[in-house]
């Protein structure tokens, strides 16, 4: 793993008034996987669009590849991180491919055109997550762990520094979620990138992830992964 710093935030406090997590401090390096865990409602999905620009922090700052994300616009975000939710709509007629090709839309130009290299690249991220064989099929229409595969390859086809995801495998079934997180694996470790996913399962945190955060009780706490349970950082999901 590299020591490349790609996520970098100190006393990070969010919410949308009120706190809902205070004190964050964490980074994330090349070539990382970290787990993102704790009960609905804790604050998960408020951290991770807090990560990417989405919610403005209430105190703290977020520093990407060494920049704040404040400096960036819209469009040079994209071009670093992304977050991943399996919560929204699908358009109505949009297929499997045009929707993946939505992720090179930040390197296009004011015509947003797309070259042979973007192609290329839609249709290696298709065939990574095994979609390609349903490519022409309308979004809506798919299953929703069909769909959940989709919404991963259009982030995979962005080419982003720092990938965000919330709850990846909500809807997927056993086979499919462990095959998530290896490929997991295999994109950090392949295209020099870190991943937060948010998860609730404890077995794939363990197995597949670097690192554990925690949040809970308006607090967050990491620990490698193999230290987690040990740690402590479990007790909410057992009490």
């Amino acid at each position: 793993m590299s020591e490349k710093l790609l996520l970098e935030c100190e006393n990070l406090c969010v919410g949308y008034g009120p706190a809902l997590v205070d004190e964050v401090s964490f980074s994330l390096s090349c070539g990382e996987v970290v787990a993102l865990m704790g009960e609905n409602g804790s604050g998960k999905s408020t951290l991770l669009k807090t990560f990417c620009g989405i919610v403005p922090p209430l105190g703290g700052n977020v520093r990407v590849c060494g920049e704040s994300l404040e400096n960036w616009n819209l469009r040079e975000r994209a071009h670093h991180i992304a977050l991943v939710r399996m919560s929204v709509e699908s358009p109505a007629r949009m297929t499997v491919q045009e929707f993946v090709s939505l992720g090179r839309s930040p390197y296009s130009g004011m015509l947003d055109s797309r070259s042979v290299e973007d192609d290329a690249i839609v249709q290696k991220s298709m065939e990574l997550l095994d979609v390609e064989s349903f490519a022409k099929r309308p979004l809506a229409e798919l299953s929703d762990g069909e769909r959940s595969r989709v919404y991963l390859a259009e982030a995979v086809a962005q080419q982003v520094d720092v990938l965000l995801l919330d709850e990846p495998n909500a809807f997927l079934d056993i086979p499919r979620s462990r095959a998530l997180f290896r490929m997991l694996r295999n994109l950090v470790e392949n295209r020099n990138m870190g991943i937060v996913v948010s998860t609730h399962s404890i077995e794939y945190a363990e197995s597949y992830c670097d690192r554990i955060m925690v949040v809970n009780k308006g607090r967050a706490r990491i620990a490698p992964a193999k230290n987690a349970r040990a740690e402590g950082l479990f007790d909410w999901a057992e009490a």
